[in-house]
Parts: C-alpha cells; sequence; structure tokens
C-alpha cells in the first residue's frame, strides 16, 4: 500500500519537475525564434513552430522516461 502511494507521488514530482522544464525551454525556443511566438502558433496557425514545439515535448519526455528507468 506504501509503496503504490509513494510511486504515485513520485510520478506527481517528476510530471510537474517535467512541466517546468519545457516550459522554461518552451520560452528560451521561442525568444530564440520569434518575439510572438505564442501568437503565431494560436492565431495564425504556423506549423513550423508548431512542430519544433511538439520535438521540445517529445524529447524531454524521452529524457525523462529514460532518467525515471
Amino acid at each position: 500500500m506504501w509503496k503504490i502511494l509513494g510511486n504515485i507521488i513520485e510520478m506527481f514530482v517528476y510530471s510537474a519537475v517535467y512541466m517546468i522544464i519545457v516550459l522554461v525551454s518552451l520560452k528560451i525556443v521561442g525568444a530564440t525564434f520569434s518575439t510572438d511566438f505564442e501568437k503565431k502558433i494560436s492565431e495564425e496557425g504556423h506549423i513550423g513552430l508548431s512542430l519544433i514545439c511538439a520535438c521540445v515535448f517529445i524529447g524531454f519526455a524521452i529524457l525523462l522516461s529514460s532518467l525515471v528507468r
């Protein structure tokens, strides 16, 4: 019982750290490419910038999964 609860808490901690890292990295990538990065993705539907964001998400997910194992 306690092991399962510990695993659930550990999962939430890792996911919180993942979200913080991804948000910071997206701000850095956004500042690198364009000043209105979020506007171009949300309002204009810029596919190239959306793919860059997806690659950042996938890359950090692979990195996090290798750290957990």
